[in-house]
């Protein structure tokens, strides 16, 4: 199985209010025209693995905004 084909099978598996949630994630991901910022500087790889600290601690929760 390609990676496009399981990829498809799980879309296919998602409800529709999440596939909703999705939508976005896609389109800018199909857009090749956006470029991801890879050159991130210390404040910003600090700020990022914090924020995926307090995730792992609380997988219910949302990222708040502020550590954005």
């Amino acid at each position: 199985m390609t990676i496009r084909q399981e990829i498809h099978s799980f879309i296919d598996e998602i409800s529709e209010s999440k596939l909703a949630a999705l939508k976005p994630l896609l389109c800018a991901l199909a857009d090749e025209s956006m470029v991801i910022e890879t050159n991130l500087t210390d404040e910003e790889r600090t700020i990022i693995a914090e924020s995926m600290d307090d995730y792992s601690a609380n997988p219910g929760t949302f990222i708040p905004l502020k550590r954005l």
